[in-house]
């Protein structure tokens, strides 16, 4: 992995760039969280209680690097989303859609927190690498991702730099190979989760973490399609018609805040608060292929929920959770499937710091500390305090029904 010195040279940084003061709002909450009483509670390691006490508001600066990087990034989609073309879509060994945005977006979101924070050592757990972008037949793709970065980077007048190279792209994309793990502190970073979703012109999320000894402690999801009000109740075919998106960001102990990417005052907000399952609705993913529908079916029939799933892509279901849109969050994806860190740390702290709790199916917390995947039994349940025993027995009860033979 490249030093932070070596990319900061490589681009020609200056460390005494300003931060965008629009980044920063003295702006009073308008939402205060609601007191949940339930006799369940989110599990706690003594190390994470350890850096909520020894290290609480230490995470300042990064909260607003990582804002930063992605509002900047999610210009750069936004841009490609809306002439998006077919030859804009490459193949991956593992058959997902890949686009000129993806890495783009990582370029964009690695040089802007290497630019924020120069004084810090730079570890960054990504997606993607430049592998395919180095064969011959990318030569064109790796060229528009040179000029969409160099573009965007322009466009915002924050970085006085010198235009970025296809080599310097190139080796700022491998920045983002690290891998993780229970020491020190790690960006986790999806450059645009959800790309099936952005290549339908639907929901997407640019997802950046901060891990710090295996726990994270501050969360960004930049989605630029989804409305500032709320999704409830709404025919999902229109969730896209919106003219700002929505930027969530929390810090640990600090609590969630919402604003639109294009500027406004943040509003604290609360997951839920809803104790009967009959009055929840739940979101899940909008591909079958990405979880199983059906057990999520069985589960909301088991809880008597009577409202209709709400089906959208990426870690935009986790911001919609944590302003209380819905009440549940349920993905089982198919036998074998490993769950990467950058598909749920941002989202996790999103909504645990609006006053949800996750854990896997068995009811174990999730664990970002073991590297770039996450160890799960089964699935992710995402809820309040208040419902959570009731959906994990659900969810269980029909895990088991689910492993009985047919007679």
């Amino acid at each position: 992995m490249a030093s932070i010195t070596a990319v900061a040279r490589l681009v020609n940084i200056n460390p005494s760039s300003k931060l965008n003061p629009s980044l920063v709002s003295a702006t009073k909450p308008l939402f205060t969280f609601f007191s949940l009483k339930s006799s369940y509670s989110p599990i706690v390691s003594s190390s994470a209680a350890s850096l909520t006490s020894s290290r609480a508001m230490s995470y300042d600066k990064q909260l607003i690097a990582a804002k930063k990087a992605a509002s900047l990034a999610s210009l750069l989609c936004q841009n490609v989303q809306k002439g998006l073309l077919q030859s804009d879509v490459q193949s991956k060994s593992d058959k997902s859609p890949v686009t000129v945005a993806d890495y783009g977006s990582q370029v964009l979101v690695s040089f802007v927190l290497q630019q924020e924070l120069p004084s810090q050592a730079f570890s960054l757990v990504a997606e993607e690498d430049s592998g395919d972008l180095r064969k011959e037949d990318s030569q064109e793709t790796l060229q528009r991702i040179t000029k969409l970065v160099n573009d965007t980077i322009a466009s915002d007048g924050t970085y006085k730099v010198s235009p970025l190279s296809e080599s310097d792209v190139l080796t700022i994309i491998d920045c983002g190979t690290s891998e993780g793990g229970s020491n020190g502190q790690h960006w986790v970073l999806d450059p645009i989760d959800g790309t099936k979703g952005f290549l339908r012109g639907d929901q997407y999320a640019i997802a950046l973490g901060l891990l710090d000894e295996g726990k994270v402690v501050l969360g960004v999801l930049a989605c630029p399609n989804l409305p500032l009000e709320s999704i409830n109740n709404k025919n999902q075919n229109t969730l896209t018609k919106s003219s700002s998106g929505c930027l969530f960001y929390a810090q640990l102990s600090c609590g969630t805040y919402m604003e639109s990417l294009a500027g406004s005052p943040p509003v604290k907000v609360h997951v839920s608060d809803t104790e009967n399952p009959e009055e929840a609705s739940f979101f899940e993913s909008y591909e079958a292929a990405h979880s199983s529908h059906s057990l999520s079916g069985s589960i909301a029939q088991k809880l008597g929920v009577k409202a209709p799933p709400v089906r959208i892509d990426s870690q935009a279901k986790y911001g919609a959770l944590s302003r209380g849109d819905g009440a549940i969050y349920l993905r089982f994806p198919n036998k074998g499937y490993r769950e990467k860190i950058w598909d749920h740390a941002a989202g996790y702290i999103v909504v645990a710091e609006a006053g949800g709790v996750a854990s896997d199916a068995s009811g174990k917390p999730l664990d970002f500390s073991k590297g770039r995947y996450l160890d799960l039994d089964t699935g992710i349940i995402v809820t309040n305090r208040k419902l959570m025993p009731a959906v994990l027995k659900a969810v269980q009860d029909s895990l088991k029904e689910q492993a009985l033979p047919s007679l």
